[in-house]
């Protein structure tokens, strides 16, 4: 059976080019795509000769709380969204990459945590990209990501639904023009992944990436798992 078949999966960042990527896929595997987007307006697709306004959830980063209805109806929620302030290390850029990069990606995913329960099949995914491991010549997006990704690695410790992990190379997309690789074929190489179980997904032509992504994960965990105590009820 196609992934989520039926099932109402959401995306954050769905007005950029893996986002919207991501939605098509998922329709094309029978799934019933949410755009959760910042941007004015419907979010539309071009399937072939058709083309499709996906159901859109407008909200503004800062505002996660009022998303806890809609996120209660997802099977899956995929975390998508970012910026990225290349070149940048004033004062104000530093605060916006941390605000949208971090907390933001922070809130919903706890949010979504929260409305999980054992045995509900519900997924979370969060985008961190390779820059959790390799440069990605922007510090301040690197910085956001790599944080990300350490409290992904923390928290996934006592979820009770599945945690995947995006971690995906240079695609060209308004946060990075000089990406090599299309969106269309990353958003299928992500379901693919999914489709076959794995909780750490990579999309890289990198070889360093493969290597160094496994061993960062596994060596987070360990060390997060020694020396942090499980939460009470």
């Amino acid at each position: 059976m196609p992934l989520f078949q039926g099932q109402r999966c959401g995306v954050t960042g769905a007005s950029g080019s893996f986002g919207r990527a991501l939605l098509l896929a998922l329709h094309r595997q029978g799934a019933i795509p949410v755009a959760l987007s910042s941007s004015p307006g419907p979010v539309r697709l071009q399937d072939g000769d058709q083309e499709l306004e996906i159901e859109t959830i407008a909200w503004t980063v800062g505002q996660e709380e009022a998303l806890r209805p809609q996120l209660e109806s997802l099977q899956l929620l995929v975390i998508n969204h970012g910026i990225n302030r290349m070149g940048a290390r004033d004062a104000q850029s530093t605060a916006d990459s941390l605000e949208v990069n971090l907390s933001s990606a922070l809130r919903l995913m706890e949010l979504f945590l929260k409305t999980a329960k054992p045995g509900d099949d519900r997924e979370l995914w969060v985008n961190t990209s390779e820059a959790e491991v390799n440069p990605a010549f922007s510090p301040l997006y690197e910085i956001s990501k790599r944080a990300l990704g350490q409290l992904v690695s923390l928290r996934r410790i006592d979820a009770v639904c599945t945690v995947r992990r995006l971690v995906l190379g240079p695609f060209r997309s308004a946060l990075n023009p000089y990406g090599f690789m299309q969106a269309s074929g990353v958003a299928t190489a992500v379901l693919r992944q999914a489709a076959a179980g794995r909780e750490l997904i990579i999309v890289s032509p990198n070889p360093l990436t493969w290597l160094l992504m496994p061993l960062t994960c596994w060596g987070r965990e360990r060390y997060y798992r020694w020396f942090t105590q499980r939460p009470g009820p």
